[in-house]
């Protein structure tokens, strides 16, 4: 999934916008709390300075009721002056903001420190006129709550903008991905759908130029198929007419000489034929039930006809596939051919199982093995391996290119492994 244009694209792009909501808040609450405590300190500075000169000019019988009424409604405590405190403890900032304010207030130093044994009690010492009033704060700071709805803001413009953006990236991306099916499905050789030529004008140009490549391919691969058909079928009537007349040569006619003919003439009747199978084959509308045991049987009998060569037979005899009669005849007949002819005379297995909606099948020999650089490679036309596979064993070297062409065709799975003990084991999955 991470793989993907769409989901790189909105990882990044999320983790981007709550990165910045995440620095946002932290900056905003920073800067906002901090003007809190400016104005809280600046207040309660004030209020102490104006506390301290009033209670300085209150007559001695009045200084009581005031200092009740001080500590009711502002938590304010008047001391006594004979308070212990912890000259040395660590003040908070806060506290030492409001002695500074004080101090500049009334031009004059102030002390500030916390009593022993009362965490959350710090005492403020303010001389005015020769006289020290000493102020505490009775109850601790209160915390100011977070900016909830600065961050619900920042939270809400974060998701419309990651969703603004994943939006748009659909509308980028959903394009290049039904390109890429209609790609695949130009790859195996069949018509895709045509793509949307509406939208952005990049992306209804490109829709453009693309159908009309699609329609370009599909034409050429028909008339590749018409080509090969026609072709083969009008190859035939020169081979039929080569045969004659190298029966009816003179008796005195070199045997080695009529050896070859028929040689030449039995290597392009097998050509043409794996021709026309192919184009049969490619066919995808003709499609039938087939008994896969019967086609089997039908196939091994062929191919073992003038041959001493066993097959080994291991399924399920009832199995029954939907598909092109032409394209599994075909793939059977090209590997399990390639198993006798290469298989060192030794007998070919053939295994196969019902999956689901799809036929497992597998077909493996004792032969040298196919090494790992050339699997791949012998899917191509007229290749050969060397030394085991050559020219003198009777190959065409079209066999498996066939199988490869039906298979993507149909979207078949084919795979090549080293059998265990030697040999190789040809899996196909017929969907």
């Amino acid at each position: 999934m991470t793989k993907t244009l769409f989901a790189k694209t909105a990882l990044i792009i999320s983790s981007a916008m709550l990165f910045l909501l995440m620095f946002t808040v932290v900056v905003s609450s920073y800067y906002i709390s901090d003007t809190n405590d400016k104005a809280s300190a600046e207040e309660l500075s004030s209020l102490m300075v104006l506390t301290a000169k009033t209670y300085a000019t209150l007559p001695e019988g009045a200084r009581r009721e005031f200092v009740q009424k001080l500590k009711q409604d502002n938590q304010l405590i008047l001391g006594h002056g004979d308070e212990r405190l912890a000259r040395r403890a660590n003040v908070p900032s806060y506290y030492r903001v409001v002695a500074k304010m004080i101090s500049a207030k009334l031009r004059s130093p102030v002390g500030v420190a916390q009593q022993l044994g009362k965490e959350n009690r710090y005492w403020i010492d303010i001389k005015l006129d020769g006289q020290l009033v000493r102020l505490g704060i009775g109850k601790p700071k209160p915390m100011l709550p977070m900016p909830v709805m600065a961050i619900a803001i920042m939270l809400a413009i974060a998701l419309v903008a990651i969703f603004a953006s994943l939006y748009l990236m659909k509308r980028i991306t959903r394009p290049l991905e039904e390109m890429a099916i209609a790609a695949q499905t130009i790859g195996r050789g069949q018509k895709p759908e045509p793509l949307e030529e509406s939208g952005l004008q990049e992306f209804s140009d490109t829709a453009m130029a693309f159908n009309q490549m699609s329609r370009d391919v599909h034409d050429l691969l028909e008339n590749r198929t018409i080509l090969l058909s026609g072709i083969s079928h009008d190859i035939r009537t020169p081979l039929t007419r080569l045969a004659l007349v190298t029966e009816m040569l003179p008796k005195e006619t070199d045997d080695e000489l009529q050896g070859e003919l028929r040689n030449v003439h039995r290597d392009i009747e097998r050509i043409v034929a794996q021709y026309l199978s192919l184009t049969r084959s490619l066919d995808t509308s003709d499609t039938e039930s087939i008994v896969f045991s019967e086609l089997l049987n039908d196939v091994i009998a062929e191919l073992t006809f003038e041959t001493n060569q066993k097959v080994i037979l291991s399924g399920d005899e009832n199995v029954v596939i939907t598909t092109s009669t032409y394209a599994l005849r075909a793939v059977v007949v090209n590997i399990l051919s390639n198993a006798l002819r290469y298989g060192a005379g030794r007998p070919v297995e053939m295994c196969w199982q019902s999956v689901g909606d799809s036929l497992e099948i597998s077909i493996l020999d004792r032969g040298p093995g196919i090494p790992d650089a050339q699997k791949e490679a012998i899917f191509q036309p007229f290749y050969r391996l060397e030394g085991s596979r050559n020219v003198t064993t009777g190959g065409t070297g079209l066999g498996l290119a066939i199988v490869n062409q039906i298979a993507r065709q149909y979207d078949w799975k084919i795979e090549v492994r080293d059998r265990i003990g030697g040999g190789t084991e040809v899996i196909v999955v017929v969907f």
